[in-house]
């Protein structure tokens, strides 16, 4: 398991954390970080499949 994939999946994890915090509290500053997260885990999983 490359480097890239084991740190796609704290991201994604953190950052279904945080839209359920912004579902749960009706605050929308936890979107935005969610938000970054997931395109970052996105990026990191892409790199990581591409990888091998």
């Amino acid at each position: 398991m490359s480097v890239y994939a084991k740190i796609a999946f704290p991201m994604f994890c953190i950052a279904f954390a945080m839209f359920y915090l912004a579902r749960k509290k009706r605050d929308k500053n936890y979107l935005i970080p969610g938000v970054v997260l997931l395109a970052a885990g996105v990026v990191n999983a892409v790199i990581a499949i591409t990888a091998g």
